[in-house]
């Protein structure tokens, strides 16, 4: 098979991305592959490098994304919730789903109710490191119509927010912010939530207001995150309840 220009790619990874959110509970990275016209191991290449991880990987983040929404939204139990997303086990299910998000699926309903009485406030888990970078905003005009909104920007190990970050920050009031550089984690993603959001904005949200740095920041330098809600630029659910932990 002749190997495939870079807008090739691009579409054939957009078609299986597109595929996935549609059934994530159904497929396996297999799947996708099949859908492809790839062996799983070609295919999981270049889906890691246009998207940042692998389809498997892809596939349980979109599962525990809607995990989120189905615990914030309906009664059902945990146990319930775990099978309608595709786990078969829910102490797998409990075991992933608190690596990514930060919390157990109970506390995240408890995190919900508590953040209905009292609203996130800034805090900062940032470590130190040798070097800064100066960080850039650029922002939609519709995400503060109503005043400063609240900015969480933090380190991970890679282009996606899967797992928690390394270090990171939640402000407001800010065009900018400098951050020391962390090892290890040297892509940078933002989430914006504006200051009227509720509960279900802070923690789940259907399209976040999300920025991530395209190339790995390893030296001091000042950087632009521009913040955007397109699924298209954002193929990635975004699945960290961290904005709104260290004030609980």
């Amino acid at each position: 098979m002749a190997p495939l220009t870079e807008s090739a790619t691009e579409t054939l990874v957009s078609s299986a991305v597109a595929l996935a959110r549609e059934r994530p509970a159904e497929l396996s990275a297999s799947d996708l592959a099949d859908h492809a016209g790839y062996s799983p191991f070609h295919f999981s290449r270049l889906f890691a490098r246009h998207v940042g991880i692998g389809p498997g990987q892809y596939l349980t983040a979109l599962r525990i994304d809607r995990a989120k929404h189905l615990l914030l939204t309906q009664t059902e139990s945990v146990i319930d919730v775990a099978s309608a997303v595709g786990f078969d086990s829910l102490s797998s299910f409990s075991r992933r789903f608190r690596a990514t998000v930060g919390v157990p699926p109970a506390r995240l309903r408890r995190l919900a109710d508590q953040i209905s009485d009292r609203p996130p406030r800034p805090f900062s888990l940032l470590t130190p490191g040798a070097g800064s970078v100066r960080v850039v905003f650029d922002l939609p005009a519709d995400v503060s119509p109503r005043g400063d909104p609240h900015i969480w920007v933090g380190w991970f190990p890679r282009p996606a927010p899967i797992g928690l970050p390394l270090s990171g920050i939640l402000i407001s009031g800010t065009q900018a912010v400098d951050l020391p550089l962390c090892a290890g984690a040297p892509y940078l993603l933002g989430f914006a939530v504006p200051t009227h959001a509720d509960a279900f904005d802070q923690l789940a949200p259907v399209e976040p207001t999300v920025a991530v740095h395209p190339a790995p920041v390893t030296r001091s330098q000042v950087v632009t995150l521009s913040f955007d809600t397109s699924a298209a630029r954002r193929p990635m659910p975004l699945l960290t309840a961290l904005p709104s932990l260290c004030s609980r």
